[in-house]
């Protein structure tokens, strides 16, 4: 009858680790699966940042341009006051 016993608890054991494991694949797949309204925000506020970017990236650009654009009427004024 010991054996039984023995058989039955092990039995047990392993089901219970199979329920175990079971319902923990299903809460996690479900806990960190995006639904279809999170990933469309999250396109869309990558496209908004890339846009962002973009437009950082042009105000750059002309900040540069104008820095330069000083610079050079800078050293223009200063070779006249030398000669």
């Amino acid at each position: 009858m010991s054996w039984f016993i023995n058989l039955a608890i092990g039995v047990g054991i392993v089901i219970l680790c199979g329920g175990l494991v079971n319902c923990m694949s299903i809460y996690f797949g479900a806990r960190y699966k995006k639904s279809k309204k999170a990933l469309q925000a999250e396109d869309q506020i990558a496209t908004r940042l890339d846009e962002i970017d973009r437009r950082l990236t042009d105000v750059q650009d002309v900040m540069i341009a104008l820095c330069e654009k000083v610079d050079s009427m800078e050293s223009d004024r200063d070779r006249e006051k030398l000669v």
